[in-house]
């Protein structure tokens, strides 16, 4: 059976499947895949009634995707595995992890915490309560006070404004720590979002302060109980503007939420304190196997 590379016009047998069999994680996420697909270069074709993904990133070893459906995961991996030279699972749900895991007790199996995804509960997330939460209250009361702002939520209008604030918040992040292969990638999946905001069905906040877009998010649903953010960019240097926008985020477009998933923190100290930092409820895990 043959791969073919994922496109934007796969976006609705992806949707379809996720309905049939909400994902939990969000790396498999339709989105996900398609705005980083410069990088991955991935393709993908069906076994098991389960949607197979294979990634051959530009960088690093290829490595099959945690299969997607109703269907049977397990078999849908064993048949990744059968048709990779040097197969590797990566990003693998822990439940599926210990499926394999039973399945074929001499495969390595190996937790990969950068990979892990930030779960919090959004009522916490949208109201920044209980004692916990104290610190980042008072950077938003702190922005709220000090700031003559305006929520506006985002449309295909905004796109060259968003454009400028993600170029801002790059050329900040580069000087700091330098120019950085990943940070320009990431750029390019951000305009690949902005690019396709309504084919893709994202949903989006953005703030203004005196006339002028210093924040912005994306995110999407990604379960009947989960919400997804895919993308916060802001003016590191306006006290309590992520927090602000984070919160103000899920209480327009996630109050109906039980959870939301901020992603992983790939390893990186900065973005790592970041998500820490607003207490996720639960984390994620993800495991990498290597059939032996």
């Amino acid at each position: 059976m043959s791969f073919a590379p994922l496109t934007l016009a796969d976006r609705d047998v992806f949707v379809e499947m996720e309905k049939r069999c909400p994902l939990h994680t969000s790396d498999a996420n339709f989105t996900n895949m398609f705005i980083w697909q410069g990088f991955y270069n991935f393709s993908w074709t069906r076994e098991s009634d389960c949607l197979c993904l294979l990634a051959r990133p530009s960088s690093g070893a290829p490595f099959a995707m945690p299969p997607l459906g109703p269907g049977d995961k397990l078999a849908a991996a064993e048949f990744l595995v059968e048709r990779m030279d040097s197969p590797m699972l990566a990003r693998i749900p822990e439940e599926l992890a210990d499926r394999i895991a039973a399945a074929h007790p001499t495969w390595r199996v190996e937790h990969d915490a950068d990979n892990d995804d930030y779960v919090y509960l959004a009522e916490k997330v949208i109201n920044l309560s209980g004692r916990r939460m104290h610190q980042k209250k008072n950077h938003y009361n702190s922005f709220v006070k000090n700031n003559r702002f305006e929520l506006v939520t985002v449309t295909p209008a905004l796109h060259d404004e968003l454009v400028e604030v993600e170029a801002k918040w790059l050329t900040s992040k580069t000087e700091k720590i330098g120019e950085n292969s990943h940070l320009q990638i990431e750029r390019d999946a951000v305009h690949l979002l902005l690019e396709n905001f309504s084919t893709l069905e994202i949903q989006g906040l953005a703030i203004r302060i005196d006339g002028r877009i210093e924040a912005f998010s994306l995110g999407e649903s990604l379960s009947p109980d989960t919400a997804l953010i895919h993308v916060e960019k802001g003016s590191p240097e306006i006290r309590g503007i992520y927090v602000a926008l984070c919160s103000s985020f899920c209480r327009a477009s996630y109050s109906d939420k039980t959870y939301v998933n901020r992603e992983q923190d790939l390893g990186l100290p900065g973005l790592r304190w970041s998500k820490e930092s607003l207490k996720p409820d639960h984390m994620r895990r993800k495991f990498n196997i290597w059939p032996v």
